[in-house]
């Protein structure tokens, strides 16, 4: 069956399905929104994904959110909906919210912007703007193919711009205070450089934030070898601490282009990773960056979540700190 293009868009091509979502690209255009959709997102998705619904996007999206972005996001739109084996489940159900959520508060150049919410007979889908880009995995593995590794002024600009950005998100504040974002789940085919050298972040179904209601909080674990290890053993919710963890993790991966672990199951890397650690002996080679910049990423990989670095600000400026003067 084609992918079920929402109405009002036109399908351009189905991306693939993952765990919990199942994504295309589309277009604007075709028939208008159904009206039996209703107004508002409480009646609209409420029985869909639960009854937290309506209270916690509600309010906050409103029923004008389309006419009121679209405009402004171009006619190429992501649409995110549920796999069949997620739509049933509370987790994929929470994955949804909680990224619907996240872009509504989290409002910055590196994320999506959220265009609309809505439900069909094929069930819930979000509509988001494209962040152009190509995945950090893609990145390097396109140097490979050249039969090099990236040159060493992208690995520096990677690695400073990608801790940045962190530092942005996790400081983004409104009315009522800082939001608490949490991306979740970072990693090599979630961290986007953009086509001005920008780094963008996609993908925060294990996404937190401020006032995050109790019902959405789910047993997200991260990708390994990515995640921190407290938080694959599930001792941890995703935490701000964690993503810079995992940011560290993604550029050390990116800068070295060796594997973190020796494991390569999923099950044998998180026994790994929480016994003995990551494999940094490819970090003391890293000749693009100083050996000040490495002792900064290798310190925020630390097995003991209170010796790392404590926030990405703190890595930013120990990693300005070690670059080479002159």
């Amino acid at each position: 069956m084609p992918y079920p293009a929402p109405d009002g868009t036109e399908l351009i091509e189905h991306l693939g399905a993952g765990a919990t979502f199942d994504v295309a690209l589309v277009r604007l255009g075709g028939p208008p929104p159904s009206p039996t959709l209703g107004p508002t997102l409480g009646p609209t998705l409420g029985p869909t994904l639960g009854p937290t619904l309506g209270p916690t996007l509600g309010p906050t999206l409103g029923p004008t959110l389309g006419p009121t972005l679209g405009p402004t996001l171009g006619p190429t739109l992501v649409c995110k909906r549920l796999a069949p084996a997620a739509l049933r489940a509370h987790a994929g159900r929470a994955a949804m919210v909680r990224e619907a959520k996240a872009l509504s508060l989290a409002r910055h150049p590196a994320l999506p912007a959220l265009a609309r919410v809505g439900a069909d007979r094929h069930g819930p889908f979000l509509l988001e703007s494209r962040r152009e880009g190509a995945s950090l995995r893609d990145v390097l593995d396109g140097w490979r193919g050249r039969g090099r590794p990236p040159p060493a002024s992208l690995v520096v600009h990677v690695v400073r711009a990608a801790i940045e950005t962190l530092a942005e998100l996790h400081e983004l504040e409104d009315a009522a205070g800082p939001l608490g974002f949490v991306h979740g789940d970072l990693g090599p085919d979630h961290v986007l450089l953009g086509p001005l050298g920008d780094i963008g972040l996609v993908d925060l179904g294990a996404a937190r934030f401020r006032g995050m209601d109790p019902d959405l909080e789910t047993a997200d674990r991260g990708t390994v070898p990515f995640v921190a290890p407290e938080i694959a053993r599930g001792e941890s919710p995703p935490t701000a601490r964690g993503d810079v963890y995992a940011m560290a993790a993604t550029l050390v991966a990116f800068a070295t282009g060796a594997p973190l672990t020796r494991a390569r199951e999923p099950a044998a890397m998180l026994v790994e990773i929480g016994e003995s650690g990551l494999r940094l002996d490819a970090l003391a080679a890293a000749g693009a960056l100083s050996p000040g910049q490495r002792r900064a990423l290798a310190r925020t990989l630390d097995r003991d979540p209170e010796r790392r670095v404590e926030s990405a600000r703190a890595l930013l400026d120990a990693f300005d700190a070690a670059a080479p003067r002159g």
